[in-house]
């Protein structure tokens, strides 16, 4: 578990793991290892890593390639942030202003960040829906798994609008309405307010399964392409913890302050 949770924190930079469990495993191995559930639909449940990322020689993980991608012209910037070595640019996720008088703090990592979490993510599949629990920034995804469509005139937020079905062997999940901001933190890739997601989650084995991801964003990209595909392994040893965004987590903790309730709390 130790192991677990130091190599979590270094690939997310700032997300403690803090004392208590928040939650238990919801099944056993038994129970975990069975690819399909009595249903038919494919058994998902469980707490899961994702062990598929490249690692970065500063210690961050890239998810998301920087080049030859189908750019529009332009794009390529508009993809690749530029850095300034100011960490108020340079990651935005981390260094948000929270208050007119200067004071910074987190923000939510979002879509399609979340999916991309290093750290173990708990999945559940009550009927009609499913559950996503991640460790890291300590958030969830609660996504209807009927086929319905995305509502109309929908307000972007960080996680965006999901809505999913099970087509075979796989859950399908699409994403739309996402914030713009950025999209890859390891690798510094960005995302317009017309991005698009498709994530496709397919069991593989008694502890594997496999994401991949379909990114749309006509404003950077002349069609549609697939990152992954990812590895996942199923950890039912495993106990989801609570992770936040904490003061002094990044550089100097003199002059740094992290506070995600802060930022939720003052941000408009």
């Amino acid at each position: 578990m130790n192991a677990r949770l130091i190599s979590s924190v270094l690939c997310v930079g700032i997300c403690g793991t803090i004392g208590g469990a928040l939650m238990g495993q919801s099944g056993n191995q038994s129970s975990g290892s069975k690819l399909r559930m009595a249903d038919g639909r494919p058994n998902l449940s469980g707490v899961w890593v994702n062990t598929g990322f490249k690692k970065l020689a500063n210690g961050m993980l890239e998810r998301l390639p920087s080049a030859n991608l189908p750019f529009k012209p332009g794009g390529s910037d508009q993809w690749n942030l530029k850095l300034t070595g100011d960490p108020h640019h340079d990651r935005p996720m981390f260094y948000a202003r929270v208050t007119k008088e200067g004071d910074f703090g987190c923000r939510p990592p979002g879509m399609p960040q979340s999916a991309l979490t290093a750290n173990a993510q708990q999945l559940f599949q009550p009927a009609g829906y499913l559950l996503i629990v991640y460790e890291g920034i300590h958030s969830s995804r609660m996504i209807p798994m009927d086929g319905r469509p995305h509502s109309a005139d929908l307000e972007p937020t960080y996680l965006g609008d999901s809505v999913g079905r099970y087509d075979g062997d796989v859950a399908l999940v699409d994403t739309t309405a996402v914030r713009p901001g950025m999209s890859d933190v390891g690798g510094h890739h960005m995302h317009s307010d017309a991005a698009h997601y498709i994530e496709r989650y397919r069991r593989t084995g008694p502890s594997t399964m496999t994401l991949e991801l379909t990114i749309d964003d006509p404003k950077m990209f002349t069609k549609p392409w697939v990152a992954g595909t990812w590895k996942m392994e199923l950890h039912p040893e495993w106990t989801i913890m609570e992770g936040n965004c904490e003061d002094g987590g990044l550089d100097d903790p003199d002059k740094q302050d992290f506070r995600l309730l802060d930022y939720l709390h003052h941000s408009k």
